[in-house]
């Protein structure tokens, strides 16, 4: 079976934490390698530096083709979509010349939406499977959020995207939910698939190992907060509530900061902006810290709980979302309500005071963790891709 899959803004292959790398960088490198396990031959077309469309296998059956399209330097999103009518005609052109007509589509956010629609047309072209990842509109209610041209062109592409999809995939029923409320014409095309997560963080490097290697001291209650650049991620909001913590000063406490280099403003006391980690190296880190944090207002899923909790480390969500949820109703860690600072301090004391329930809440973590596996989950990715193909969606 062939597959074509559509990756523009970001490369698969590109590590979380660098330009717009992040959560969805880790998932398809999952998907990719499971698909490439179930004989599903898949070409990723992304976005290129250089002049030439180049080509890399990572892995057997997957080719990442790396397509020019006048993309500028720092990466931005804006930035990204000045450069998407570029890449949809150069991709047109390589699905002319080079591909065979695929027997499945998909496309992962919503410029690559665009672009499957757009560039994608074969004489025979199967019904595009699309996932969102995140949606414009949900962000409304986070703080800081403004809607700018982008936004209002991104909230259009994305109902068109609702309305044209053969199927919708979700990473949780809570999230195809919200998303319907939203989007109405994503009803009765939905699909949850939930992600897998690496094998790596059910066996960690030890605790002492790991620590030494981040230079974090053997007695210290390190939070861990892994996030890429973006104001929904909410980073200040955990470093204010951290300093709050920390000035209670009952023991060493630190905060270090995955995905991220230190801000213009200068780095707080007991605070460690580590910059861009290597996902292989984030086993590790993981293991090195006492609880993480996942402050984001707004998530339609959100990898780096759930790495924790597979880890047995407690995280600190807030109690609405997937994850807030799910921790009200069978632990893992603790909720606070959203867009409240204190209430953040208040779950984070709570967790540095009572190893008892650490303890238990790694068990329960690690007992929800057990359900996310990349072998159901492209398991499922390759039904769905199969029943679509069978689908003659001509355009």
């Amino acid at each position: 079976m062939k597959h074509v899959l559509f990756s523009y803004h970001t490369c698969p292959l590109e590590e979380p934490g660098t330009g717009l790398a992040g959560g969805m960088n880790v998932f398809l490198r999952g998907l990719l390698q499971g698909l490439a396990r179930h004989g599903i031959e898949t070409d990723v077309l992304t976005r290129g530096k250089g002049d030439t469309v180049e080509i890399t296998r990572p892995y057997r059956g997957i080719r990442v083709v790396h397509i020019p399209c006048g993309w500028e330097e720092p990466a931005s999103r804006e930035g990204a979509y000045r450069a998407l009518p570029r890449f949809v005609e150069k991709a047109g052109e390589v699905i002319r010349t080079s591909l065979d007509p695929p027997d499945a589509i998909s496309a992962h956010y919503w410029m690559s939406g665009v672009a499957a629609r757009d560039a994608g047309r074969w004489k025979r072209t199967p019904g595009l499977v699309f996932a969102f990842h995140t949606v414009e509109a949900r962000k409304a209610d986070t703080s800081g959020y403004s809607p700018d041209a982008l936004s209002v062109a991104r909230r259009s592409a994305e109902k068109r995207l609702a309305l044209e999809a053969h199927r919708v995939v979700f990473l949780s029923g809570h999230d195809l939910e919200a998303t319907e409320r939203m989007l109405p014409d994503v009803a009765g095309k939905g699909v949850v698939i939930p992600p897998g997560v690496d094998d790596s963080f059910r066996a960690l490097p030890s605790r002492v190992e790991a620590r030494h290697a981040f230079g974090v001291p053997s007695a210290a209650f390190l939070f861990l907060l892994a996030a890429r650049p973006a104001p929904g991620k909410n980073v200040s909001a955990a470093v204010e509530a951290f300093l709050a913590v920390r000035e209670k000063g009952s023991r060493e406490v630190l905060l270090l900061v995955a995905g991220q280099g230190p801000p213009a403003g200068g780095v707080p006391g007991g605070v460690i902006f580590a910059g861009p980690v290597p996902h292989a190296k984030m086993p590790a880190l993981v293991s090195a810290a006492d609880a993480v944090l996942g402050p984001s207002e707004y998530e339609s899923f959100g990898l780096v709980p759930l790495e924790a909790m597979t880890a047995g480390v407690p995280v600190i969500v807030p109690r609405d979302g997937y994850w807030g949820e799910t921790v009200r109703r069978e632990g893992g860690g603790a909720v606070y309500p959203p867009k409240n600072t204190r209430g953040l301090a208040d779950a984070m004391e709570n967790i540095m005071a009572d190893g008892a329930a650490r303890a238990r809440m790694a068990e329960e973590g690690r007992g929800i963790a057990s359900r996310f596996t990349w072998e159901r989950c492209t398991e499922s990715w390759a039904r769905l891709l199969s029943s679509s193909a069978t689908r003659d969606n001509r355009r």
